[in-house]
Parts: C-alpha cells; structure tokens; sequence
C-alpha cells in the first residue's frame, strides 16, 4: 500500500528533528593550504595577534588526508569553528570528492564557515571577468552587504589591489559554484548557491558596472563562505584588513583571544641637548634641548589629538629621560662651573676611532667576545670614568632649569601629561661599561628622578628602561648591574633581529648567559622610525633620509611622501599586526621650529592615526614602558597557559556555555586568564586555575549551523 502524503510529511518532519542536535565546537581555526605555501601568513599573523588558536595543515595531493579524524575528536565534537583555505583547495585538485563531502558534511553539521582566498570566480558562484585579469591598481570598496560585524573595520575603507593577482567577477551573480578538479574534473561539482558582493572593484570604463572582489555564498545545503578573487600576502594593507572581517566573520562574533591596538611613542634622550650635523644646522641653532614652550605645545596638542580619536582612546608621548641634563642646564646657566664637570665618554666603542685602526671587531652588538690574542684596546675599549657633582642632591640646590622645575612642581599638570622611565644619568653607552659604570648610570637617574617628584607618579616606569643606543644588552656586567636596582627589562630594536623573540614576536626575548652574558634579563621589542635622533626640522630629516634612500626611489622625497610611507608601515606592521611594540624617537624630534606650527613627532603621529582610521574604527592607546612590559607578560603567560575553548550549542542554535581549559601542567596557585570577544564589542576575561578548566554560562550568544534549522 502506497504511503499517504500525511504519513510522509509526518516522516520527513522526525528525521528532520531527529538531524537536529546538541553540539560542542572548539573555537579552533583550521588552515587548509600547499605545502610550501607563504602567502597564507597574513592571515595566520592576524590570528596570532589575537592569539586565538589556530592548526596548519599543509595538503598534497598525493598524500591521504583523513579529513574526518582531522575534524572530529573521539568525543564527537568538532575541533575546528572555522576553515581558511589559501589555495582554495576544494577547487584546485588537493581535495578528491570524497574528501570535499566530508569537509562539506562537518560545515553542515558544526556551523563551521570558510574563507577562501586566491578563489576562481567561478568556483564561488561568479562568472569571470578574463579581460580584467592582473595585478594593477584598481581601489576596492565595501558594499552595504559587507558582513563587517564587531570587527571594527571601517566600511567606508578604500582598500588597494596593487601587486594582488585576481581575476574578477562579473556584477551578475551564477546561480551554481562549480568546481571541477582531482577525480572530479570531468562531470566537476556543481552544489547550488547564491553568493553577494560583499566587496567590489571601482568601474573600469564609464558607466561600467563594479566587477566583484569579494562574495558572501550561502549554498542551498546551508553551508556559508567568504570568497576573494585576488591572492593575498603580508604585505598587504587589504590582506589584514580582510583577515580581522573574515575572522570576525568565520567565528560568528566568538573570537577567543583580545584586540588591543597601541601607539606609544618613546623621545629617549629628554633632559639632554642633542647636536645637529654640522652640515645641517636648523637656521642658526647647532643643537636643541626641548624648551617648556614645545612641552607645553604636545601637552595642548595631545588633548586636542584626543577628541579627534575614537572613543576609549589615551594617547601620550614617553619621555625617557637622562637626568644629568639638568646638571647641564644648572651648569650652563651659573656664572662658575657647577661642581666637578660631568666627562664622560658616551660612544659605543665601535664608534671610536682605534675600533677601526686597530681591526677590532669585538663589541659589534651581539657577536662573540673577542680571542685571547686580540689587541689590549679592542678587548677592552677602555672608556672615560665617570665624574659628577652630588651638589643637586643638597636642599639647597637651585633649579636652572625651566623644565626641571616646572616638573617638581608639576605646572599645568605636565608631570601627569607625559610618560616618563629611565634612559641612564648622561647617556653613556653601556655595552663595554663597567658595572661600577653601570651602576651609577642608573642609581643617579633614580635620585634625579626622585627629585624631580617623577618617581612615585603613576606616569613613571621604573622597572623598564631604555638604554643608551640600545647599548648593554650583551654585557652581563652592565645587565647585573641594572637588575639589581630593580630594572629587569629594557627595549630591544626590531631592525636587529638576534634582539627579538624568534619564535612569537608577541613575547619578549630573556637574556642567556651563553649569549648576553646575564640569564633572565628581559628585551621587550621596539620599533625604529625613519625620524631620526639628530633631527628637528623636515627639511634636516629629509636630508638624511634621502641620503639613503634615494637610489631606492630613483629621486628626492617629500617629507609629505616619508611621513605616508612611516604612516603607511606603522599601520600594516604594528597596528592591523596588532604588535604592542612601542616606537623609537629622540627628544631633537619635539622641536617647533620650522614655522609649521608642529614637530616631527607632531607630523608622524597625525600621519599614523588619518593612516589608520581609514581602515579600523578601534580605540588608540598608548601605555608606559612598565605597563607595556605587564602586558607582554601578560601574554606570555596566556600563551604558557595553552588555552582552547569550546561552546556548546543547543538545538535551538544558542551558545549555552563556553568552557575554557588549560592544557598546560600545574603549578601551584598560578592563574590563567582567558579572554574571550564574545558576540558583538564586549569581551569577557575567564580566569581557571593553570592546568584546570572553567565552564560559564554567556547569556545572549548564538551559533548558525545548518542543522539547528533543518
């Protein structure tokens, strides 16, 4: 007897309902590439930044993949939220059809989605434009359709395509992704879908439609992707840009991890004068010293700076200061000399002239120590001792100093308005120094510090310094000697690779007593600018810059074009990266005294935030040296925690719990913190104890997958 359409609608509808399940997702990203495959990094930098976790799988195409022990643990929960595929390997021969069920089947069940990059329009549901292949520059926007959620991405960016091969689609969607490849190539597959432009090319021609860049698909099965038509790399602006939407995206609003974007910028050198190139004074001044009248201008700028960025945003400049400068103003000021004169020697020994005569190759920063038989001088670059006047110390001290006295009594709240830290008493290079030297550097700093009322101010650093020239880092004496006042880490300089963290730039780099000749000292990394140290006007900037890098550019820049390209690295190196290393100036860089109306910090700061706000809308901040130095303990103590999370889903597609574990040893009473952006702006913090795990409940948190609306 023939079944009645009742009895079959009643059928349909329990196997249905019966499809429909409870599920537990890890907020794992799973990363489908070739073997060999670089242009996968800027996604994978965007992750780490995060520090959400993430699997590298490269795939051959004559290797077998279980992709289903791959998705799946034992316990029937999925490993994996999300799949990026750079390649897109469905499409290009690495997957067999049976394979791409299976990959098809997990997204069906899980919610997971994809983002694909280097995508053939045809493969996502577009018909390709052949006559517009290349990599030239056509600008990119986002349509209103773009799924820019809690990102932050600003969707009125205008994003480049320059260097970035694609072949686009055309405006008219298809209404099938077809894919024809592996064992497949023949009858191909053909899975129905509907994808919309999320991104689109600037019409080539008059009255040209915009070709598509980039599509949302939905596919008939319920699965989603984001697709992209151009190949991505590092390099690229657009490329992390895109990473933080798609992940956003790709994790439905549940990013585990933090975002935090930092611009701290450091003027080493403050208190001191600093000389100019002879051959390139500023009008008739030979050197500048920061005058009270260009403190006071930052301090009004900064506030303005402040209303113009978005909200929760605190910038400040740091101020590493070299107390003996005021020892310098006190003596330039008197009629007699202040006390003994300060002499000291402030060269790195490769600076000095026996460095060269003699051969030496010694004291290079970060090279071996020298051999036995080396010269006398090059083993060990006898330097000036130090002299100096305790006179400041006295009560009866007179100030002569505009700036150290409008410090000590805080006028207008400047001692509040900037950061400040150690930059040692008179700046004197500690790579072959003494610890005595050493020593003194820093105790003198401390007491000028302290005279100053700088010390107990909560906008002071004492445990995180700046060196002079980044100099001792490799001298254990000088390292010893700073630790043992209580300062443990000191900048490093990113142009000097064997001075950062090799394996995640998110950490610091600890000192061994093999190479630096001190264990545990940390080096937390720091940026370099092209504003540089002896420099207080564009066009002595310009100067220098051009002298180098004018055969690069086969001619002369612009200060407008230096300052966009600084803007430009800033943002795609540091910002988007979501790097927390501060940048390197020098107190020569505060001065107004071009007619501009601003310094060459001025000018590079406003650069980077109008370069920025282009592409994100996040708050801006900027975190003194000891705080920053927290905060990449911080992280490396999250990433020692080797955290995963999970969510549980219900039938109904609601989050109903996350559990976070540790799968890291214990130890003791030490605590994980587990940090989580969960569905929309907010975020959350779960602490557990290291080793063990936490479930909470987040109310309001949901989760598509195509089976909890079967």
């Amino acid at each position: 007897m023939k079944p009645s359409n009742t009895l079959c609608m009643l059928l349909a509808l329990l196997l249905a309902v019966g499809a429909v399940r409870a599920i537990v997702v890890q907020l794992e990203v799973l990363v489908l590439t070739a073997p060999g495959f670089s242009g996968i990094g800027f996604m994978t930098e965007v992750m780490r930044g995060y520090g959400v976790p993430f699997t590298v799988v490269p795939v051959s195409p004559s290797a077998s993949l279980d992709l289903t022990d791959l998705l799946w643990a034992p316990d029937g929960s999925a490993r994996f939220a999300g799949l990026v595929m750079y390649p897109n390997l469905e499409a290009t021969g690495y997957l067999t059809q049976a394979q791409v069920e299976v990959l098809w089947d997990f997204q069906r069940q899980t919610g997971a989605r994809s983002v694909k990059f280097g995508a053939w329009p045809t493969n996502v549901g577009l018909d390709p434009d052949t006559l517009s292949c290349g990599s030239s520059e056509v600008p990119m926007t986002f349509t209103p359709d773009a799924p820019i959620g809690a990102s932050g991405v600003n969707p009125a960016a205008n994003l480049s395509s320059v260097g970035l091969w694609r072949c686009p689609g055309k405006a008219a969607p298809l209404t099938t992704c077809s894919m024809w490849a592996s064992d497949f190539a023949d009858a191909g597959l053909h899975p129905a879908c509907t994808p919309t432009p999320i991104l689109q090319f600037a019409p080539q021609q008059p009255d040209a439609a915009p070709q598509v860049a980039g599509a949302l698909i939905k596919y008939q099965d319920g699965r989603e992707s984001l697709a992209f038509v151009f190949d991505c790399s590092s390099y690229s602006t657009t490329c992390l840009l895109l990473g933080h939407m798609s992940l956003g995206w790709m994790l439905q609003g549940l990013v585990p991890g933090e975002r935090r974007a930092l611009l701290t910028v450091q003027l080493d050198d403050f208190l001191l004068a600093t000389y100019f190139d002879s051959q390139s004074p500023a009008g008739n001044e030979t050197s500048y010293r920061t005058t009270l009248s260009d403190l006071n201008a930052h301090m009004t700028w900064q506030q303005d700076l402040k209303t113009r960025l978005p909200d929760g945003s605190d910038f400040r400049l740091e101020l590493p200061l070299n107390g003996g400068g005021v020892i310098g103003a006190k003596a330039g000021a008197a009629p007699q000399p202040v006390g003994n004169a300060l002499n000291v020697d402030d060269r790195s020994c490769i600076d000095m002239p026996a460095y060269k005569d003699l051969g030496c190759y010694c004291w290079n920063v970060g090279t071996l120590a020298c051999p036995a038989d080396a010269p006398e001088w090059c083993r060990n670059c006898t330097k000036t001792a130090v002299n100096f006047s305790s006179q400041w110390q006295d009560p009866d001290f007179q100030l002569a100093d505009p700036i150290a006295t409008a410090l000590k009594n805080n006028e207008g709240g400047i001692a509040d308005a900037f950061f400040f830290s150690h930059h040692t008493f008179t700046h004197e290079n500690l790579d072959n120094a003494t610890s005595f030297d050493a020593d003194k550097q820093l105790s003198l700093n401390v007491d000028m510090a302290a005279f100053l009322g700088l010390s107990n101010r909560s906008t002071f650093s004492s445990n995180c310094m700046v060196t002079p020239q980044i100099s001792g880092l490799h001298n254990g004496d000088a390292l010893a000697a700073l630790a043992s006042q209580g300062v443990g880490c000191a900048v490093g300089d990113d142009t000097w690779s064997f001075l950062g963290n090799p394996v995640n730039p998110h950490q610091m780099l600890y000192t061994t007593v093999e190479e630096h000749g001190y264990d545990g000292f940390q080096i937390l990394p720091r940026f370099a600018t092209e504003i540089y140290y002896n420099c207080s006007t564009a066009s002595q900037n310009l100067e220098l810059y051009n002298s180098l890098y004018r055969s690069f550019y086969g001619r002369d820049s612009t200060i407008d074009e230096l300052m966009q390209r600084e803007a430009e690295r800033v943002v795609r190196e540091g910002l988007l990266a979501l790097r927390h290393d501060p940048h390197m100036m020098h107190q020569a860089n505060l001065a107004i005294l071009d007619g501009s109306g601003k310094s060459l910090a001025m000018h590079w700061v406003e650069a980077v935030v109008a370069e920025f706000a282009k592409y994100a809308l996040w708050p801006l901040t900027s975190l003194k040296l000891d705080d920053l130095r927290a905060l990449f303990l911080a992280r490396q103590a999250r990433d020692e925690c080797a955290l995963s999370y999970a969510i549980e889903v219900g039938t109904n597609g609601t989050v109903t719990a996350v559990t976070v574990k540790s799968s890291a040893d214990p130890d003791g009473d030490a605590q994980c913190f587990a940090p989580l952006i969960a569905g929309g702006a907010s975020s959350v913090t779960i602490p557990m104890a290291k080793g063990g795990s936490a479930r909470v409940e987040v109310p309001g948190l949901s989760w598509y997958s195509p089976s909890s609306t079967a």
